[in-house]
Parts: structure tokens; C-alpha cells; sequence
């Protein structure tokens, strides 16, 4: 941000948000409620398990609810939420929501427990995780649904998905197009993100946008 008047912005060079907002969101590290995404384990303690963390933060977010950290490991980010409710010295303790998300929960905490005792956490369950393919297909989805939202023609939206030179096509080039295809099988998936989607994406409902997890 730029000096007004000869003072410095009170956020010049710095940023108050949790997340620098210029970061593209593919790399942002993202706080979740844990009480949506069973990916974010709860800890209570009053202990030394800040100091045992440090290492592997990548964020901290001091909220309302408690200490948001997101951490980074071999495996993928790790998602925790500190709640400073115990003494010091006494031991810790993790907290489950028991809803239709158990299982994963319990898996999340797992995987703390075998950071917290020096061994490699082990990747998300499978239910939470997106192949490669998968997150571009988000990426698209995302796109076109704010293309739409903000009134981008539909050949202009594709055209900044897959090249400028699809504009060059007749019509009926591009109906006979794969390009087409792709476009319009994510545009029909777009509202997936209009209706909660990306909460089914965060539970591990729903994979890609339209694969219903086992």
C-alpha cells in the first residue's frame, strides 16, 4: 500500500488478513470450522504442545474459538484448532464431534498423534483427498461459475479456460469441438459450488465435484 499524506498505511507492508489475499487460493493454506470439515482436529491443552508444533507451522490464526494452525508435513498440511483449557503440565486432550464424519475424524487426530510422537503422519482418508486431475476440474468449475456470476459470455469463459483461439472458431467448429465438451460437462457441474458444494467437498461427500465417495 502507498504513504497517504506522508503516513504509512497502518497495514503497509504487512497484512491483515490470516492469508495474504494476493496468494493465488491453490496455495493459500485455508482455516476451516471444524465443526464443518472432519479434516480439522480439536485439542484442548494448557501444555508445552505449541512449542512441540512450532517446526511444522506454516500459518497461525489467533481466533475467537481458539488457535487455528495449519501445518506442513511430507503427507500434506495438517489442520488443528488449540483450545487452551488445561494447566500446565497436565495432559491434553482431543475433542470428537461425533456426527456422519467419525471415521475421519478419528483418522485426522491419528494422524497428529503420529506427528506428535515423531513419526510420519500418513496422508488425509481417501474420502478427503483430490487427485491432481480433480483439483483442476475445481479450478474450472470456480471459474466459470464466477464468469457467469459476473456476466462473461460463455465463449469468453471458455476461451480463457482452454485458449483465445477457440474464439476463432465457427459454431459449429466449436459444438463439434472436445473443447466444447469439457466446457460444457463443467459448466453443467458448476453449481455444484452455488449449493454448498464445496462443504460435500470439505466432508468428504462428494469428490471432484460429481463423484459420490464410497
Amino acid at each position: 500500500m502507498t504513504p497517504r499524506h506522508g503516513v504509512l498505511s497502518p497495514v503497509a507492508g504487512g497484512c491483515v488478513f490470516p492469508v495474504d489475499p494476493d496468494l493465488p487460493a491453490w496455495l493459500a493454506p485455508a482455516f476451516w470450522d471444524p465443526d464443518i470439515a472432519p479434516e480439522v482436529a480439536v485439542r484442548g491443552d494448557g501444555g508445552d504442545i505449541l512449542l512441540r508444533l512450532a517446526p511444522y507451522v506454516r500459518v497461525r490464526h489467533d481466533g475467537p474459538d481458539g488457535i487455528h494452525l495449519v501445518l506442513d508435513s511430507a503427507a500434506g498440511p495438517l489442520r488443528v484448532v488449540i483450545v487452551v483449557d488445561r494447566q500446565p503440565g497436565a495432559p491434553g486432550t482431543w475433542f470428537v464431534i461425533d456426527d456422519g464424519h467419525l471415521g475421519n475424524r478419528l483418522a485426522c487426530i491419528a494422524r497428529f498423534g503420529r506427528l506428535l510422537a515423531g513419526q510420519a503422519p500418513g496422508p488425509l482418508p481417501s474420502t478427503l483427498r483430490l487427485s491432481p486431475q480433480q483439483k483442476l476440474r475445481q479450478v474450472r468449475m470456480l471459474c466459470i461459475a464466477e464468469g457467469r456470476r459476473t456476466g462473461v459470455t460463455l465463449r469468453r469463459i471458455a476461451a480463457g479456460l482452454y485458449g483465445a483461439h477457440t474464439m476463432q472458431l465457427a459454431n459449429r467448429e466449436w459444438r463439434a469441438s472436445s473443447w466444447h465438451r469439457a466446457f460444457y460437462r463443467d459448466l453443467k457441474d458448476a453449481a455444484f459450488y452455488q449449493n454448498g458444494g464445496h462443504i460435500a467437498l470439505l466432508q468428504g461427500l462428494k469428490q471432484g465435484g460429481d463423484i459420490l465417495a464410497a
